[in-house]
């Protein structure tokens, strides 16, 4: 429900939490959260990432948006909010905000993120219309 209040999307409109985890040495290499099969499923392209971070990292472990050139530094209760589409269409992928986690140094990454789709998201999973 916090999420909703921040974002105005229904909690019905979000995927299940994924919790991560990352420990020295493990990242994830540079991507985007749009999907472009979910077009055709019910509950549509994923609008928006929120990126919660969970605790502080001792060394590395940061969120890096290269072609915006943004780096943003784990911290505990911090919270990131990214599109995945853009401002003109809810069904084009806005590839200025491809990200990656860079590799963590020293210490342990823990964060969450939460999908939010331009459609229920939750009555179609539970209906098994969801990957």
């Amino acid at each position: 429900q916090r999420i909703g209040n921040v974002t105005g999307v229904s909690e019905t409109q979000s995927e299940y939490l994924q919790l991560l985890k990352y420990e020295p040495g493990q990242y994830y290499k540079v991507h985007h959260d749009f999907i472009p099969s979910h077009l055709s499923f019910p509950f549509g392209p994923r609008l928006y990432t929120l990126f919660l971070y969970l605790a502080d990292v001792e060394e590395g472990g940061e969120t890096c948006f290269p072609r915006l050139n943004i780096t943003v530094q784990p911290k505990a209760g911090r919270a990131l909010l990214w599109p995945s589409v853009t401002n003109t269409s809810r069904t084009t992928a806005d590839y200025r905000l491809m990200h990656e986690a860079r590799p963590v140094v020293r210490g342990v990454k823990y964060a969450a993120n939460a999908w939010l789709h331009l459609y229920d998201f939750r009555t179609p999973h539970m209906r098994g219309c969801a990957p």
